[in-house]
């Protein structure tokens, strides 16, 4: 099996802004994407700013949209100015982001439990040899925590460009990582 792991492009809206789980459309009326299989499933966030992705990247074919494979919820930070965030508060999340949330929020091992959740499940079905999953940053980092086995506190230095392509490899229970940021 065939996994591409895809961010989203550029999303139309200021930068600073903390827009997590924001349903905000993305920037670029164009993709850049290219020389992926035609045949695959295609899994979305349901957030616009992927499935406007998924949706041109599946020829007008139906989108499987999946909750679990949307970005942090930021909570009561959401639409707020980074630099406007309380900086206590702030600084606290920033400590331990793991394990603390922002104001009803989630925390990264949230996060990661739900990825966790999905990616078991896409792994096991065996009804595509190909499946291109379309969703964002935190995502992706803990998708690939999980492969690495690495710590949640050092997936947050896996740096993904917008629309970036990651490929992983399945075959006989071996997990390859064949590119990143592709």
């Amino acid at each position: 099996m065939e996994i591409y792991l895809i961010r989203h492009a550029q999303a139309d809206i200021k930068s600073g802004i903390c827009y997590g789980q924001t349903d905000v459309p993305l920037s670029e009326p164009t993709f850049k994407i290219k020389s992926l299989p035609e045949n695959a499933m295609v899994i979305s966030s349901p957030l616009q700013r992927c499935l406007q992705l998924a949706e041109k990247l599946n020829h007008g074919n139906p989108v499987v949209t999946d909750k679990r494979i949307m970005e942090l919820n930021f909570g009561d930070w959401e639409m707020q100015k980074w630099d406007d965030i309380d900086k206590e508060s702030f600084q606290a999340w920033a400590d331990d982001y793991v394990n603390i949330a922002p104001p009803n929020g989630e925390n990264y091992k949230a996060l990661f439990e739900r990825c966790q959740a999905f990616w078991e499940e896409v792994i096991t079905k065996e009804a595509y040899d190909t499946v291109i999953i379309v969703t964002h940053l935190g995502v992706i980092r803990a998708l690939l925590a999980l492969i690495l086995e690495i710590p949640l506190k050092k997936s947050l230095c896996i740096q993904n460009d917008y629309g970036a392509v990651n490929k992983v490899k399945i075959h006989k229970n071996e997990i390859t990582i064949e590119y990143l940021n592709g």
